[in-house]
């Protein structure tokens, strides 16, 4: 213990020493961490949260290489009832809307990733039919009729396509298809929409994505404004929450090195870090600000930086070894969640110590500097007035 208070002490000496110059190092760490950060992905296939050495896990992927695993989307046409009565279709069993779905068919069939389209057109192919009472008499005698509903106000197409996990795949499939339902010729009257696996998977996308982001933006607004309330001073606040901000950039950049994906576990891995790690950078700046009223700066940092850092590290490798212990869950999904955690922790530790005592000595002298030149133009004003 004694030789961790004299090792801090030094520390306390050099940030003290070389504070603009320690600034710069840490501006270029962070610059290099944050470009780390475009290499964050969120996780879209989910089956990679579940524990790979299970039987019915390597059973499930057998099978699915064994028949090409398909996802599968679903073309809904129904019936607006809010279309205008004299164009309005009442019966979805109409002409119009095979030879839209007929067009739709071939044109989704033109597409390599795309495996195979059914509908009612299918079996309607080179079948002569003169009128819609025609029609509704075939549908009802042949397997089409499986593709429309009871009431006759909704009709079905399914396209299955092999696309995997990939999100880039997943995501241009899903415009593919919207575009071609678009410029497909829609019959009046009739509403189609799309839906399926790959659809609600690019809707889990964006609301993961957006989460992530969600969460960090009303985390840092609550804290911001709780530390000014606390610190009674928006500098302060801000001193307070500068270094956890940069603890932050370090840790999602390190999940960006490492290829370390977003998950749904950890997309609130931020807010998290922000609110476990803030109290350390207050613990620090509060002790100094207690000894800086009687002693002098680096008399100040030599108290603070030991007294604190000792504490905090003691907290902080707590939590980290709780979160490390997730990395032994056998779900994949926890085990990343335990590791981006336990990351977040020791950066956020790390700059509280090492961090934040530069930005403390950095503010104290700009402030100096601005009150100087302040003092400086208010004399030289006093002088002119009394010539």
């Amino acid at each position: 213990m004694a030789g961790l208070n004299s090792g801090l002490r030094r520390v306390a000496e050099v940030q003290q020493k070389h504070a603009k110059k320690l600034l710069v190092v840490v501006l270029i760490l962070t610059l290099f961490m944050a470009a780390g950060l475009p290499n964050l992905k969120l996780q879209t296939d989910f089956s990679k949260e579940m524990p790979q050495d299970l039987p019915i896990t390597k059973l499930n992927d057998r099978v699915a290489d064994t028949f090409s695993g398909q996802d599968t989307m679903i073309v809904l046409l129904t019936l607006d009832d809010d279309a205008d009565a004299a164009t309005a279709l009442r019966d979805i069993r109409d002409q119009s809307v095979i030879e839209y779905l007929t067009v739709l068919e071939d044109s989704l069939k033109s597409e390599s990733d795309v495996v195979d389209v059914v509908s009612p057109a299918t079996y309607l192919r080179g079948v002569p039919i003169t009128s819609n009472e025609m029609l509704k008499e075939i549908i009802t005698t042949t397997p089409a009729g499986a593709f429309v509903s009871d009431d006759y106000e909704t009709m079905l197409m399914f396209v299955s396509a092999d696309v995997g996990a990939a999100d880039e795949k997943i995501i241009a499939l899903d415009s593919l298809i919207r575009d071609k339902v678009e410029s497909a010729p829609k019959p009046p009257g009739v509403d189609v929409m799309v839906t399926g696996t790959p659809q609600i998977m690019v809707t889990l996308f964006d609301l993961l994505g957006q989460d992530a982001l969600n969460t960090i933006i009303y985390a840092s607004i609550i804290i911001l404004i709780l530390l000014f309330i606390i610190q009674k001073s928006i500098v302060r606040g801000i001193v307070v929450f500068t270094p956890l901000v940069i603890g932050l950039i370090w840790a999602y950049g390190t999940l960006g090195w490492l290829d370390i994906r977003i998950s749904i576990a950890t997309a609130g891995l931020g807010a998290i870090i922000l609110g476990l790690g803030v109290e350390y950078g207050a613990f620090m700046l509060n002790r100094y600000r207690e000894e800086r009223a009687t002693k002098t700066q680096l008399e100040s940092l030599q108290i603070a930086v030991p007294s604190i850092g000792r504490a905090i590290m003691g907290s902080g490798v707590t939590t980290i070894v709780g979160f490390l212990a997730l990395t032994f869950s056998v779900m994949p999904m926890l085990q990343n969640l335990g590791f981006s955690l336990a990351i977040g922790i020791f950066y956020s530790l790390l700059a509280a110590i090492f961090v934040q005592p530069l930005i403390i000595v950095f503010r104290e002298g700009f402030m100096e500097k601005y009150n100087k030149k302040k003092l400086e133009k208010y004399k030289t004003k006093v002088n002119r007035r009394r010539k």
